[in-house]
């Protein structure tokens, strides 16, 4: 199964290898360097060039970035005036590398598709890797004007740009990142675009149509609602606009929809004022838009516990309050849904609760290792429903216990219990009176405090690597191997058995820490977007199409695959 998408022009060039650390001193420029104060330093290096794809020509001042997977060594450098970059003191590993400059479309190495993953790009201690290069597109840009119902200009309307993508186990509208804001002539312009479709969408905040100061007022006003191109307030009506690699989309032009705002009013009961400094907020409920979505807002919360919030376009809400100071070491957090139809929302009761608490304690395949320290292991605690995440509300981090005991505070939805571990160290199970729940939900909600769950590290890791090559033997850098088990009811959100991985600078992929099963699935793919293999039904397609795999636990296993389109 073959993706067709817009190239976005990444050069991949030989490149050569020395592991003797020798520099031709007399062809090369080291370029402006900059690294992160805290990454460990180590004796590998990456350099290479990165020009514009349509031209060729070099560019300076790209920022150029090598991160590890688990965020330890995180390397940045500028190019010069020839395009060229030096990465140096990198630990070695395997690294992402990325490059990004205002007016092109960022990129990771080896990256050909849009929203696809690069090339991970693999460096031995002590070794040199040369000419690296990646050529960036130059970005689209989409440019119009917000006007009223009269067809005047709007000045200071936020737009922005969603796009669809997988988040999740779904299709959502995501933020591109991107937006402007309308000048005095109503106009705006968004630039540094991939290539694609695109929802616009605008939103006028200012006294009219969002309060965010909780003071009273006279009642239903007219407001605009957050509008998408062509004029709709809502965004499964909106109209796309495509755009190609380094193309400008002009005339995108529509009005806001004039609405009656409202204000919701009420009170925050339970728990005490003195001190607390809370916060309502207000969220849309919109399961089709991630982020942070559209129209919400927020005021602050008086001492006698009273909010209000002006300005609210009709639609479905969630309304949560959470403290913003210190309250001697209790979270308390309030939420509701509500429906603006127009008419003010008065008398809105926030109940603060205490959220789910879990309880539990590390432990070691054979005990705790010597120079192991409490700081290097974390709990991580994932939504076990990828719709309940806009119902998360996390307290602050909760570090481990010098016994190695932890607590999780600040969850009011069923969630997955994950770890971060030290180096060697992997997710072997979590364990609850008895029984394995590492990929069973845990169902935290208001007051619920769950005790004694035991998340177990192993060193016994088993690793899945291979080749992926084409119709001719040759072996393909720009493909995605995804592993997944043959039965569906293991497919569900944040699943430890469905993996993805992309084959490195010398054609290798390889996948750790994956469960032993009998019964998985493997298969090569171009074009694969990024979260794509967390959808049920893409998988479903693949399963009859896909090899038969099985992996022991701790088994090392190579396997040689043959693309398919």
């Amino acid at each position: 199964m073959r993706c067709v998408l817009v190239s976005l022009g990444v050069v991949l060039l030989a490149h050569s290898v020395s592991t003797t650390g020798s520099v031709d001193v007399s062809s090369q420029v080291t370029p402006p360097r900059a690294t992160t104060p805290a990454a460990p330093k180590g004796t590998a290096v990456l350099s290479g060039t990165v020009v514009a794809a349509d031209t060729g020509a070099p560019i300076r001042r790209v920022q150029v970035r090598a991160m590890t997977s688990d965020g330890k060594d995180n390397q940045v450098a500028l190019t010069d005036e020839q395009g060229r970059f030096e990465l140096r003191e990198l630990v070695g590993g395997r690294y992402t590398v990325m490059a990004s400059r205002s007016g092109f479309v960022g990129l990771q190495y080896g990256q050909r598709r849009p929203n696809e993953r690069g090339t991970p790009v693999e460096v031995a201690p002590g070794q040199r890797l040369d000419k690296l290069t990646i050529a960036l597109p130059r970005g689209g840009v989409i440019a119009g004007r917000v006007m009223d119902e009269f067809g005047e200009p709007l000045a200071e309307v936020q737009v922005q740009v969603l796009r669809s993508m997988m988040q999740g186990g779904g299709r959502r509208m995501m933020p591109s990142g991107r937006g402007d804001n309308t000048d005095d002539q109503g106009a705006f312009r968004i630039f540094g675009l991939q290539p694609g479709d695109y929802v616009v969408s605008a939103t006028l905040r200012n006294e009219s149509s969002m309060s965010m100061t909780g003071k009273s007022g006279t009642g239903p006003e007219q407001g605009y609602a957050p509008t998408y191109y062509p004029g709709t307030p809502t965004v499964a009506d909106a109209q796309r606009v495509s755009v190609g690699v380094g193309q400008e989309v002009t005339g995108v032009a529509f009005g806001l929809t004039p609405t009656r705002v409202a204000r919701i009013s009420g009170r925050v009961v339970g728990g005490t004022r003195e001190g607390a400094q809370e916060f309502v907020s207000l969220m849309p409920d919109e399961p089709l838009v991630g982020g942070f979505g559209m129209g919400g807002g927020g005021g602050p919360v008086q001492p006698d516990g009273t909010f209000e919030i002006g300005g609210v376009a009709p639609g479905r809400y969630i309304l949560r309050t959470q403290p913003r100071g210190p309250r001697d070491g209790d979270t308390l957090v309030g939420m509701t849904t509500v429906t603006v139809a127009g008419a003010d929302l008065a008398g809105i009761v926030l109940t603060l609760q205490r959220p789910g608490v879990l309880r539990g304690v590390f432990e070691f395949e054979g005990g705790v290792p010597a120079g192991v320290q409490p700081t290097q292991v974390r709990a991580q605690l994932v939504p076990a429903d990828p719709a309940s995440s806009r119902f998360f509300t996390t307290g602050p981090p909760s570090p481990t216990n010098a016994d190695f005991t932890f607590a999780m505070q600040g969850l009011m939805a069923p969630v997955l219990v994950r770890a971060s571990a030290p180096p060697g160290w992997y997710l072997q199970s979590v364990v609850h009176n008895g029984e394995d729940i590492t990929d069973t939900p845990v169902p935290l909600g208001p007051g619920v405090e769950v005790r004694d769950v035991r998340v177990r590290l192993t060193q016994t890791v088993s690793t899945l690597s291979g080749t992926v090559r084409d119709e001719r033997g040759q072996v393909v850098l720009d493909a995605t191997v995804v592993v997944f088990p043959a039965d569906d009811a293991k497919w569900g959100f944040a699943s430890r058995f469905v993996r993805t991985a992309r084959p490195d600078t010398q054609g290798r992929f390889e996948v750790r820490t994956l469960p032993a099963h009998a019964n998985y699935r493997i298969i090569a793919l171009q074009g694969l977007e990024d979260g794509q293999a967390s959808d049920p039904e893409f998988l479903a397609s693949l399963r009859d199409r896909a090899e038969r795999l099985t992996l022991n636990e701790g088994e090392t296993k190579s396997v040689d695959l043959r693309l398919r389109q």
